[in-house]
Order: structure tokens, then sequence, then C-alpha cells
């Protein structure tokens, strides 16, 4: 379980690593990190061409937070992968890696092992390079909590909710907009991942570019259940999940006087007051607080 603070990204933008125009398009919209991929959106033969255009890219320096995301060390060259982060000019903006696929504690491990090679290699801080596992299977989903438990290098929890994506072929479920298919999978991620004490954890991308409506209302139900944030497959997509994924004006107004109000009554010894017709204790304060952390974000 990761023991540093964790930034709350709220929209995390994919690129292909085969497409450099993309790799720098990313950094100019608005999304608050990106996603470099070295995984699924590659074809096979590309991979080598797209290690060289990300490390491009790195070695003239980044403009937002990105995770590279690469092979899982059961399935691909992960340290040739890996390797590409040697050519950042610097660390600061590299956050680490999203883990594919990650089914137990054991890909977690490996992982980390080889980040904290490479940090050795490179002089960096230790356990600067976090891992955010996506979990896109049914024995990733049930290993969620050991795999959050396995290194502190974990910084959140992702769970690949697409529609036709390796979650729901596995799953063998059929998506709706209203997405019962995946309501077990969403609350079993959130509940996982906070119970092994994540705050940071993101719904996977939604497919289709041209039906906003549906977008928007799956982000609602992610937020509903618990995710904090989304991936995005496109630029357009970002302007929305940011809408439901922050706070509101008013939102931030209640939470920011219900922490005042409750932290004069406790430097007063008492441990719940009424703040706005409301009886409010330590579990609403969390709420509040959650909330505020999450404002920061926009």
């Amino acid at each position: 379980m990761s023991t540093t603070s964790t930034p709350i990204y709220r929209t995390l933008l994919f690129a292909p690593g085969s497409r450099p125009e993309l790799l720098a398009k990313a950094q100019t919209g608005d999304a608050d990190a990106l996603i470099f991929d070295l995984e699924d959106s590659v074809p096979l033969n590309a991979k080598d061409e797209a290690r060289q255009n990300i490390a491009g890219v790195l070695a003239a320096g980044l403009a937002k937070p990105m995770f590279l995301r690469i092979s899982n060390p059961r399935a691909g060259d992960t340290a040739a992968d890996l390797a590409v982060l040697e050519h950042a000019r610097d660390l600061s903006n590299v956050a680490g890696v999203i883990l594919p696929k990650a089914d137990t504690d054991a890909d977690v491990l490996a992982v980390a092992a080889l980040l904290t090679a490479l940090e050795d290699k490179l002089g960096a801080t230790a356990d600067h390079l976090r891992i955010l596992p996506l979990i896109e299977t049914c024995l990733g989903l049930r290993n969620t909590f050991d795999m959050a438990r396995a290194s502190s290098r974990v910084c959140g929890m992702s769970l690949a909710s697409a529609e036709e994506g390796d979650f729901m072929v596995d799953l063998g479920g059929r998506w709706t907009p209203q997405s019962r298919a995946l309501a077990y999978a969403r609350g079993k991620t959130v509940a996982d991942a906070r119970a092994a004490g994540l705050q940071w954890i993101v719904d996977g991308v939604f497919m289709n570019l041209h039906d906003t409506d549906a977008l928007r209302t799956e982000c609602e139900i992610a937020r509903e259940l618990g995710f904090v944030g989304k991936m995005a497959i496109h630029p357009t997509q970002v302007a929305v999940m940011h809408q439901v994924f922050s706070p509101s004006e008013a939102e931030v107004e209640y939470a920011t006087g219900l922490v005042i109000a409750f932290e004069e009554a406790e430097a007063r010894g008492v441990g719940a007051v009424r703040y706005r017709g409301m009886m409010v204790d330590y579990a609403n304060v969390r709420l509040a607080r959650r909330t505020l952390s999450l404002a920061k974000a926009r």
C-alpha cells in the first residue's frame, strides 16, 4: 500500500506511442495527466518505433504528469518498455506506470522490482515511480485488495470498464449505458481500494466518441459508486469528465463550512455538531475533506 500522498487526477488521456503527433498534442490539452501507451494501442511490429517516439518526447521534457502504460511482465518486453524512461530529461513529470492486465500481487511486485532497479540506475528518489494497476480480468478483480497492498508504489487502482474491453469479454456480460454488468466490478474495485487505504480510483475508457450523453451517464455512475476519475481516449471527452468528477462550488462551500464548524466544536471537546440542520461527526468530516481534496484537482 502506498504510504505517500498521491495526486488525484480526474482525467488520464491516452496517447499511443506509435503516433508521435498525438504524444505532442496530448500535452497541450486540458487533461490532468497523460498515458503514453506501449501496450494494446500499439501494433506488435511498431513497438520499437513507439518506444523511440516516447523516448524523444521525454528527452524534450513533459508539460504534464505522465504514466507509461507498459506491457505486463507475463506478456511482453517490460524491461524494454521501462528503458524508455532513461531518456527523460528529468523525472519530475514522470509519475509512474500503468500496469495492464494486473492479475496478482506477483505482477505488481515484478514491476516494483524493475522500477527499483531503474531508479537506482538513474539516481532517482526511491519510490518516485508509482504503479497504477489496471484490472482487466475476473482474476484481477478477485485479487484487487492484495494488489493494492502489495507495494508502497501502488498509488491507486483502475478498472478496464470499456464497452468491449478485456474485462467485459472475460466477464461475459453485456454492456449497457446503465452499466448493470459492471456494477459489482466497480463496487468491488472501490471497496477493495478503500480498504487498502487508496484514495485515487479510476474508471476505464468510454469508447463511443459521438455519444456525449452516454459518456456523462457513465461518468455519473462511476462517481456515484466512488470513483474519482476516468481514462479518456480523446481530448473531446475531457470536459465532460472534469464536470462530473469535480465538486461543484456549492459542494466545496458546504464542505469548507462543515470542516470549520466541526473543528471549532472539536476544540471545545465536542465530537458531534449541528451544521445546517444536520448532526455531523467524524464520518461527515472525512467526506468533506475528501471533497476538498478533489476540488484541488480543478
